[in-house]
């Protein structure tokens, strides 16, 4: 009788074992709104977006007017520079890069930089990224005009 009471205990104890370790959705009570994906528990964002519940635009870290220091391949100059919002979640402007008054458009890429593509003003074109480490921006950029091409860094102070 002991030896059935042991047999009946070590089913039951399988059985209850079996039944902890089903899996579960790990994303039942994850909620990662209209800009994220739940995976394993965790939401991923959409490109442009950031945070817990994926609820904050990325562009909104680099909205903002910045005093930088340019350091090019054919000068040095201290000016300022401002980032705003652009036409879409992913876009910014950026206004008087290279300290000649240019309005160029950025985009926001998957690594959360902004990626300045090639566009043109006048008879140049202008190139390039915008990276923030701690509260520091850097744009690098190269901007050419009629067969002269300068290679660029500034970086907010």
């Amino acid at each position: 009788m002991k030896t059935r009471i042991l047999q009946i205990l070590g089913v039951a104890a399988i059985a209850t074992i079996g039944m902890v370790s089903c899996d579960t959705d790990a994303c039942k009570d994850v909620d990662c709104g209209a800009n994220g994906t739940c995976l394993e528990g965790d939401c991923i964002c959409d490109t442009g977006y950031e945070g817990t519940s994926c609820q904050t635009l990325v562009r909104a870290a680099y909205i903002g007017s910045y005093n930088v220091q340019e350091t090019c391949s054919q000068s040095t100059d201290t000016y300022a520079v401002t980032v705003s919002a652009g036409s879409s979640d992913l876009a910014v402007t950026i206004s008087n890069l290279y300290d000649a008054g240019l309005i160029v458009n950025g985009t926001v890429n998957a690594d959360g930089g902004i990626t300045i593509a090639s566009q043109t003003f006048g008879t140049g074109t202008i190139s390039g990224s915008v990276t923030k480490t701690g509260g520091v921006l850097t744009f690098n950029f190269t901007i050419a005009v009629s067969g002269q091409s300068d290679s660029c860094s500034a970086v907010s102070q």
